[in-house]
């Protein structure tokens, strides 16, 4: 993977588990180049790739960056487990320093927004099958739903089956989400995000990704995300 576009960093930002970033990531690694680690120590599920990524790209990097204590205490055993030094801060969720919301898209009848990732270690059988439940759930409502379309892993196509809305702007899906009447969704938007936007948080969770997830049940409201961050960065530099 071509990398030449950064060459001149002095840090790659490593953003949590994408299969994506660690490919960067290992590249750099082995050049012997700085790594800082966002939202390092975190869990999603072992029914999908992500733990493996987001582990590996905290034992490559220089400086862990974590939600909460939770996941820094996770980060510093981790390391320690192999003899490597920690480096880990608490910054908070930087999901919740920019919530900038558009509510264009919002229709003018009440209605259930859905938001199904897939579950990268399910076969397109699994996929299928938790997608067809949803569905047969959502035709005995009455209510309109607004399922849309899926973050673009390992099956997403399958997925786009049933979506009837496309990807969005982060701020009409916020939009979206703010004044839905459920929540129906895998994604770690049901811990970050929605608990703190929607009017009337009523959130169904479904299947096993990101269930484990241990930000359900801490804090992830630290305030001050990027300013934490940016802090750090001048003290380390």
């Amino acid at each position: 993977m071509d990398t030449d576009y950064i060459k001149g960093a002095d840090y790659l930002i490593a953003v949590a588990d994408r299969e994506e970033v660690y490919d960067v990531c290992l590249k750099w690694f082995r050049q012997n180049k700085p790594i800082i680690h966002l939202f390092a120590g975190e869990i999603s599920c072992w029914a999908t790739h992500d733990d493996v990524y987001r582990h590996s790209l905290t034992l490559m990097s220089d400086y862990q960056f974590c939600i909460n204590s939770v996941a820094k205490d996770r980060v510093e055993k981790l390391c320690k487990a192999v003899n490597k030094q920690p480096h880990a801060f608490i910054v908070g969720n930087l999901y919740l320093d920019k919530l900038d919301i558009d509510c264009s898209e919002i229709p003018n009848e009440p209605y259930d927004l859905v938001l199904y990732n897939p579950p990268t270690r399910y076969s397109k059988e699994k996929v299928i099958e938790e997608c067809e439940e949803i569905y047969r759930v959502l035709k005995k409502g009455k209510r309109k739903y607004i399922w849309v379309s899926p973050n673009g892993d390992n099956f997403s196509d399958v997925i786009d089956k049933y979506t009837n809305e496309g990807n969005l702007p982060r701020p009409k899906y916020l939009g979206l989400l703010k004044k839905a009447n459920k929540f129906i969704t895998n994604s770690s938007t049901q811990y970050f995000e929605a608990p703190y936007i929607m009017q009337k948080p009523n959130i169904i969770s479904i299947g096993v990704r990101n269930r484990t997830r241990e930000s359900r049940y801490t804090d992830t409201s630290k305030i001050g995300t990027t300013e934490n961050f940016v802090k750090i960065l001048k003290v380390i530099e």
